[in-house]
């Protein structure tokens, strides 16, 4: 596993790479950024999802998505909460920028390529489930992170959850398995081939982005640091030690300790801009978080595979 995972990261930093220079040289610009975020989270994304749901469902397999999406619940009310106490080494701009990070990691755009290349079409469905709560977590209470003014009622969080493309076509797909029902074999290749497109285009928009110039001093460079570690190291080690405790097996573990360790999701950078925060800092988070993540995610596989 730990060398599948390799092999991974490494077309994963391709593709960064890739998107790094598309940006440096221009063909990239903000307009096809956009243009790429809207294809990935609307057609790409959706698309993937909805064709892992139609690999089949066992018993063994709807216990093991149950547990995970209580485990995904369970983690992150934990981290909201620990998130919450006070630190002096933070300014207040800084403090929101950890207080999301914590809360939400790249698991879709990231995590998705990395747990498909270990598990497969079920491993996609594990991970999906799993992202539930941070799905709904980073565009509701968390963005409320950046600007406490903005109130999210019970109302206006439950039609953003009903509304939400990835859990429509999750139901959709649990829909057509709980009914028996199956696409026309054109049908469900052509959308196979598009979500099949989900790891490039998602891993160059990240690439493009991580080549926006940011400027930190010294003491921002160190809660970067801060930051990035406990992102990357702190928080999976802790899930994976409640894994070992709960007797969980093998794929369940490494898919929910993997995902716990992906690094700061953009969408930090995007609501530090949006809301004029600390926007160089919430960058320089991201940025420095998905460019370790691939030897942190290497060394959590390694240590998953020794404790089994």
């Amino acid at each position: 596993m730990t060398t599948i995972l390799i092999n991974t990261q490494l077309t994963i930093v391709i593709y960064l790479i890739v998107g790094f220079f598309l940006s440096k040289t221009g063909l990239i610009d903000g307009q096809a950024q956009l243009f790429i975020s809207n294809l990935t989270i609307n057609v790409l994304l959706p698309a993937s999802v909805f064709t892992s749901f139609l690999t089949g469902m066992s018993m063994d397999l709807l216990i093991s998505l149950g547990t995970i999406l209580i485990l995904a619940i369970l983690l992150e009310v934990f981290l909201s909460l620990a998130s919450k106490i006070p630190s002096s080494r933070f300014t207040p701009s800084e403090a929101c920028v950890a207080h999301y990070g914590y809360l939400v990691s790249n698991g879709g755009l990231i995590g998705t390529p990395v747990i498909e290349s270990l598990f497969g079409p079920v491993g996609v469905m594990c991970c999906n489930v799993f992202m539930i709560p941070t799905r709904i977590m980073a565009f509701s209470a968390g963005e409320s992170i950046f600007n406490p003014s903005l109130k999210r009622t019970p109302k206006a969080i439950l039609f953003s959850i009903l509304t939400n493309k990835i859990l429509v076509v999750m139901a959709l797909g649990l829909a057509m398995i709980g009914f028996h029902l199956s696409l026309p074999a054109p049908v469900l290749t052509a959308l196979q081939k598009i979500g099949g497109c989900l790891a490039p285009f998602s891993l160059i928009l990240v690439g493009s982005m991580l080549a926006q110039k940011v400027k930190l001093n010294a003491a921002m460079i160190k809660n970067v640091a801060w930051i990035t570690l406990i992102r990357l190291l702190a928080i999976p080690l802790a899930a994976l030690g409640i894994c070992l405790l709960l007797h969980l097996d093998f794929q369940t573990t490494a898919v929910i300790t993997l995902l716990m360790g992906m690094p700061v999701g953009s969408s930090c950078a995007s609501f530090a801009k949006k809301y004029r925060g600390n926007e160089a800092f919430a960058s320089a988070v991201v940025l420095n978080s998905t460019l370790l993540s691939p030897m942190t995610l290497v060394l959590l596989m390694k240590l998953i595979e020794l404790a089994f």
